[in-house]
């Protein structure tokens, strides 16, 4: 047999989703979450060998001829020997194998470790991944530095605010003292004469620093609306409260989001764990804005065109009629599904229905969201907006 590599992970893009999810079954999902070698009571290697003979089982249960079984999980068997695998990761990973299917791409979220066989891949783990922007910022925020970041398929760089804003609030100082410490004098006793002035003010010392930092900060922002223009991509603050609040208390950028990265943000963007808190809130952010849709579109959209109903949703899904799908992150709902009408199709038994019908809207060019638990209407496991 012709050994068969997994190829290096992509990163995960709706247009690659497409191609593969097309793939006739058994279908292969293995969900791999981030790790370092000695983080975690369980070498990685032990739990995707423990996790493939699972699958070897399930395929046999089904009747998979085991010339078969081979030729789909050997090269699984070889990455949990691999040495560049096994040194690993900051990101999660999730590996999709068919007979005519063999990728990995790599993920934001910390997934737990999961390995699910059927005649459809499982999409539901990467539906949030599928809606992150193409892009957002981060900025990282103190009175000792500012630090912008663009982040883009998993990649950060570093960018330079542009000229004449100031990147520390010691630099803002040597650019133009605000007129926050002008002494105002009177004379004291009943001659003029040679007499000292005597000074007095309406602020402390903490107050005029506090008013330093916000000119500092007003500062930074208007470079970062002139940087980001007219993108509105997401930007996400890092820094210790006081910075971060002080901050949004003079934002203008209309699409900075409300949670920051919190605390000393001392290091590399990736090293020190910013980058990955910024994508899980970027990716909140996203699933708040697809609640708020599939709300505001309950209200408007005909009644006809609003179910949550899974059989109708099933159907309406092969026939292409589904625009967006909403599913409960957290719902399982097993059962037959006969209704696909492609050919090739595996007929592996019960299956997430859930799952079903995500990829079944994604085939037909819809778009599919994973909401947190209980943001459906009516308590629903599922929800969509129909195109006709």
């Amino acid at each position: 047999m012709t050994e068969v590599k997994v190829p290096s992970p992509e990163s995960l893009e709706l247009e690659k989703i497409h191609d593969l999810i097309r793939s006739s079954g058994p279908c292969i999902t293995l969900l791999v979450p981030p790790y370092r070698p000695g983080e975690q009571s369980k070498p990685i290697a032990g739990m995707v060998r423990t996790n493939l003979q699972v699958a070897r089982h399930q395929l046999e249960e089904r009747n998979i001829a085991g010339n078969i079984t081979d030729l789909l999980l050997e090269p699984l068997e070889e990455l949990a020997r691999d040495p560049d695998f096994l040194a690993g990761s900051h990101w999660s990973r999730v590996i999709f194998r068919s007979r005519d299917v063999l990728r990995q791409f790599t993920l934001t979220d910390a997934v737990k470790p999961g390995l699910f066989v059927g005649g459809y891949f499982e999409v539901r783990p990467i539906l949030a991944e599928l809606d992150l922007p193409a892009e957002f910022y981060v900025l990282k925020i103190s009175k000792k530095s500012v630090d912008l970041h663009r982040s883009a398929a998993l990649n950060e760089e570093p960018l330079k605010l542009p000229a004449g804003v100031p990147q520390t609030l010691e630099e803002a100082l040597e650019f133009e003292r605000p007129d926050h410490d002008l002494e105002n004098r009177s004379v004291a006793g009943a001659s003029t004469g040679s007499m000292p002035g005597v000074r007095f003010g309406t602020g402390s010392g903490r107050e005029t620093q506090s008013a330093y930092l916000a000119d500092f900060y007003k500062a930074v922002d208007r470079g970062v609306r002139e940087l980001l223009g007219l993108r509105n991509a997401p930007l996400v603050l890092a820094g210790v409260d006081e910075d971060t609040a002080l901050y949004r208390a003079h934002n203008r950028y209309a699409n900075l989001l409300a949670r920051s990265v919190s605390g000393n943000q001392a290091g590399s963007l990736l090293e020190n764990g910013t980058l990955q808190k910024a994508y899980e809130i970027v990716r909140a952010d996203r699933a708040e804005r697809a609640v708020n849709a599939l709300l505001d579109a309950k209200e408007r959209v005909a009644p006809a065109r609003f179910t949550t109903g899974l059989s109708g949703i099933l159907r309406a899904a092969v026939e292409g009629r589904v625009a967006r799908l909403y599913i409960d992150q957290a719902a399982r709902m097993f059962g037959l599904f006969e209704g696909a009408r492609r050919s090739g199709r595996w007929n592996w038994g019960e299956e997430d229905l859930l799952n079903i019908a995500a990829v079944e809207t994604l085939l037909e060019g819809g778009s599919a969201y994973s909401l947190p638990t209980g943001r459906i209407p009516d308590g629903a496991p599922i929800a969509a907006i129909l195109r006709y």
